[in-house]
């Protein structure tokens, strides 16, 4: 049965950018690997939920798949090749794409994005004489590989290892890689028939947090507070992406939508560090009980 990514994430054609993104948030906490950490099924609807998320909140794929559904271009699963999937898991948890040396209709849909809207093709021509390819045409000899991490690995750093053409191959990153990095292999590629070898191009994606967002070094999080909390103030505690407790306290008359800083918590690299950025999300209550509303009613008056 071909694969919906609405289905996938329990949407309707006409979901805006808000509503995809909900869905997504809820569906990515209840699957995520660290929640079911005995559970393979869960996981692997985790990825596809990622991969579902990752066409349909990119405008230009969005429009894309929506031309391609329409026209009767998905007529297989989007995420199922015929050995089982795009992305291959390593014994280190890193997932490992391969490409595709031929076309394939039960390609991965990130490979029919890439064949049929990801702009000109390498230039196909033979090399002339027994001069070495051009620039251009070597690109025909180069192989990619696509190698998705967890966010917390992206914060401690380390290295991929996988295996091409039986080699066993290993890539250093830096912590606080950023997602989309690529590291270029050299003479890793397809041999060329005159002699040498394409590169090895691989790309590094960094996974999605149900609870934390990047931007640049700067790591964001959510925290709901009750209306009472936030007129009063309280002290708690938040959860950083680094998996350490601080204590937090919610300023008295603290407003829906306000931010508070927490230094040195955020992404960090060798040279920075940046902040963890706290949202307060406001949650105001659906019934009070008679004692509350008395309460509010004398304050309200006090005004």
């Amino acid at each position: 049965m071909s694969a919906d990514l609405y289905k996938r994430l329990g949407v309707s054609e006409s979901a805006d950018s808000d509503a995809i993104k909900k869905a997504y948030r809820k569906l990515a906490r209840e699957l995520h690997p660290d929640t079911n950490p005995d559970n393979p099924k869960a996981e692997e609807h985790f990825k596809e939920v990622q991969e579902a998320y990752g066409i349909l909140s990119d405008d230009k794929k969005k429009r894309q798949y929506d031309r391609m559904r329409r026209f009767g271009g998905a007529g297989q699963d989007p995420f199922r090749t015929r050995t089982g999937g795009n992305f291959y898991q390593n014994p280190d948890g890193t997932y490992v794409r391969m490409d595709q040396t031929g076309f394939d209709p039960g390609a991965g849909f990130g490979d029919i994005f890439e064949r049929f809207f990801g702009g000109a093709a390498p230039d196909q021509a033979e090399p002339r004489g027994r001069s070495q390819p051009s620039t251009k045409a070597a690109q025909v000899y180069d192989r990619k590989r696509t190698v998705r991490i967890s966010f917390s690995r992206m914060l401690k750093g380390g290295k991929i290892t996988f295996s091409l053409d039986g080699e066993k191959l290993s890539i250093p990153f830096p912590k606080g890689v950023k997602d989309g990095h690529q590291v270029r292999i050299r003479s890793k590629g397809r041999p060329m028939p005159n002699g040498g070898s394409g590169n090895l191009y691989v790309t590094i994606r960094v996974e999605d947090h149900p609870d934390f967002v990047r931007e640049e070094l700067a790591v964001h999080t959510n925290l709901e507070v009750s209306a009472f909390d936030a007129m009063l103030g309280v002290g708690t505690q938040i959860k950083t992406p680094h998996g350490k407790r601080l204590k937090l306290n919610i300023p008295a008359g603290s407003q829906p939508g306000e931010k508070l800083r927490i230094r040195g918590h955020g992404v960090e690299t060798e040279s920075k560090t940046g902040d963890l950025i706290v949202h307060l999300d406001i949650q105001i209550p659906v019934e009070l009980t008679d004692e509350q509303k008395e309460l509010i009613e004398k304050a309200r008056s006090a005004g």
